[in-house]
């Protein structure tokens, strides 16, 4: 399979800041080698992705984010779309399981250094296709109460969500699993579904919408409000006007969760370093 690349367009920058990141390794190329197609290699080469292996395309699109396109805008938003045009969306909806697992393991720690490991981790142990395993432990992988907490929640998780298609549904039922807040049920939407605007307000999307004044808040996505009301681009939440999620989505709608994503990239790379202007 071939599939020619747009320009300013890098498929690295585009997985780097995405939960799919841990499911691929860089050797020249581009392996999967996490969940559902481990095996299919991608290769750049004159402007064009060579995929080796049988894959679907969707699911080729969904993970180097050439199923989505930052496009439309106007003031600031269109300076940051022409900004970060190579930066696309990195979701893979196949496997929506393994991208709880990286999600969640996130949580109050160093993606990139400790979640990447623990992931790599369970491959090592169980096999690229690991939550197939019954004999799997997540706490094989380490000591931290990330993994120690995984073991709890993911057979709830697998019991009640798997088959919920509804995105404002769904993040009731992620809501109502214990140890699940509001980030980690709209990263999960967002990076296991076609649903660009579900937006996980985290560190990183404040300092950006506050230092850019992309948008006036007054509250942030509350586990309190947020586990007892329908909450889309429709909301039932008695506080949704004055909430930057809703805010947000409804203000930028598609465009909203790849705005979150260049929020974290930017952070990441240039503010933590001290390297932006902002």
């Amino acid at each position: 399979m071939i599939i020619k690349m747009p320009e300013k367009y890098s498929f690295w920058d585009t997985l780097y800041p995405s939960f799919i990141f841990p499911f691929f390794k860089k050797n020249g190329s581009f392996v999967k080698k996490i969940g559902l197609y481990s095996g299919v290699r991608i290769r750049i080469e004159d402007e064009e992705l060579i995929v080796e292996g049988e894959v679907p395309r969707d699911y080729v699109l969904e993970w180097t984010g050439l199923w989505f396109t930052p496009e439309g805008g106007k003031d600031k938003l269109k300076i940051l779309i022409e900004t970060y045009s190579r930066i696309r969306l990195a979701i893979s909806s196949c496997d929506r399981e393994y991208v709880f697992i990286s999600v969640f393991l996130s949580q109050n720690t160093d993606f990139h250094t400790n979640t990447c490991r623990w992931i790599k981790k369970l491959s090592e142990i169980y096999g690229s296709n690991f939550l197939e395993r019954i004999d799997l432990r997540f706490r094989t992988a380490g000591t931290s109460y990330q993994l120690a907490r995984l073991e709890q929640t993911y057979p709830e998780f697998r019991q009640k969500i798997l088959d919920e298609k509804d995105p404002g549904s769904l993040r009731l039922k992620l809501l109502s699993i214990k140890g699940v807040g509001p980030k980690i049920a709209d990263a999960y939407i967002l990076f296991s579904s076609r649903h660009p605007e579900s937006t996980p307000c985290d560190i990183h999307l404040r300092r950006f919408v506050d230092r850019l004044g992309f948008i006036e808040y007054r509250r942030l996505p509350s586990k309190n409000y947020c586990r007892k009301y329908y909450c889309w681009l429709k909301s039932e939440c008695p506080v949704h006007e004055e909430c930057l999620r809703f805010l947000m989505m409804n203000k930028y709608g598609r465009l909203s969760g790849w705005i979150q994503t260049i929020a974290y990239y930017h952070d990441k790379l240039y503010c933590s370093k001290r390297k932006c202007s902002i």
